[in-house]
């Protein structure tokens, strides 16, 4: 949880939606933290009582409920959020005078046999307000993430909901645990808490593991359509935008920003499709369709196939000094209406410019061409 909560301190600090997931975070992680037993004997040893860091651990988890539900609500869009920081006064208020007013007691626990320290009143307070306020976190996160359309934050608000459902039944099982004393219920509830605290540091991640997950599609788009550019720019260099040599993982490296490499590549292999249609006659491009339809091409892969053929024939057309046509030289076929299907169409030419049966196709019709 602090490894996430170091990470993600720089982004939260610049968005205020991020800071209040990004204190609820914190929150959990001292919460968690002064709930380590390792920690506790660290503070015996160094003030010789753990009684005062049992109330600093309590009082955190309550003020951690009302960042939890701050965090919840601003999701939401709703507004006066700070409520649930003056409700946790009180609440905190009360807890330190049972604390304080009981008998003497060193940590807060709930015994094997006899009761609990620093009482019931105490336990039961603390245990209503935390069981209360991730009942409210679990439903709210499950219910607004079902509608909204950002993956991201969908993905969060779940983590975020599933960590508050962990965090819930620890409670639970605590408050089960001052009735009727079953002697398992102690060795499970480390459990539910590494599991609420896994849950909330993932939750703050999304972010990140959206950024990765997206730039890993566009190194996977970027490499498949680098064959493609390749020889399209060997074919018209002049399309190249940037004149400095690219080849292989060239293509991949991190020195521009890989939207604006995509961007870039397919604008250039665009370009160079153009170029090339000046090189291809439209009674070829029919005679291309017709015997994909005759192979039996599935209907979705005719015009990227298409366009792999009559690109490879385009290519070794200029390559051998054919003639520029005149006429109509509309290109048939140049992707979708957006970047997103653009990319996607290519791809699919891609992936066909590297099939045997393309460049059967392509080196059969290209010889009646080239004698005529």
């Amino acid at each position: 949880m602090w490894l996430a909560v170091l990470m993600r301190a720089p982004a939260a600090m610049r968005s205020s939606e991020q800071r209040s997931l990004w204190l609820a975070v914190l929150g959990a992680a001292v919460a968690v933290t002064l709930h380590l037993q390792w920690f506790n004997d660290v503070v015996y040893r160094a003030t010789g009582s753990t009684h005062l860091t049992a109330l600093a651990r309590n009082l955190f988890g309550v003020l951690t409920s009302a960042a939890v539900l701050d965090f919840v609500f601003r999701a939401v869009r709703t507004r006066r959020t700070y409520m649930f920081y003056a409700l946790a006064v009180p609440v905190m208020a009360a807890l330190a005078y049972l604390d304080l007013t009981a008998e003497p007691h060193l940590p807060h626990a709930v015994p094997p046999i006899g009761d609990p320290a620093p009482s019931t009143a105490y336990w039961i307070v603390l245990i209503v307000v935390n069981l209360g306020t991730n009942t409210v976190c679990a439903t709210a996160c499950w219910w607004y993430s079902r509608g909204h359309v950002d993956l991201g934050l969908r993905v969060g608000l779940r983590l975020f909901g599933v960590g508050a459902v962990f965090a819930g039944l620890y409670w639970l099982l605590n408050a089960t645990y001052i009735g009727i004393r079953y002697a398992w219920i102690p060795s499970v509830t480390p459990l539910l808490m590494g599991c609420y605290a896994f849950a909330r540091a993932s939750a703050i991640c999304v972010p990140l593991g959206t950024s990765l997950v997206l730039t890993l599609r566009r190194v996977h788009v970027l490499w498949r359509l680098w064959p493609l550019w390749r020889d399209l720019v060997d074919a018209v260099p002049d399309v190249r935008l940037v004149q400095t040599p690219q080849r292989g993982l060239g293509l991949l490296s991190f020195s521009d920003p890989l939207d604006l490499r995509l961007y870039r590549t397919v604008i250039e292999i665009r370009d160079a499709i153009l170029d090339l249609r000046a090189y291809i006659p439209q009674a070829v491009l029919d005679d291309v369709r017709a015997h994909l339809e005759l192979a039996g091409s599935p209907p979705d892969e005719i015009n990227p196939r298409m366009t792999a053929c009559w690109l490879r024939m385009a290519r070794h057309a200029k390559t051998g000094g054919a003639p520029l046509l005149r006429g109509d030289l509309t290109v048939p076929v140049l992707g979708g209406a957006d970047l997103h299907s653009e990319v996607e169409f290519l791809c699919k030419v891609a992936k066909a410019d590297t099939s045997a049966q393309i460049r059967e196709l392509a080196n059969r019709l290209d010889r009646p061409m080239a004698s005529h």
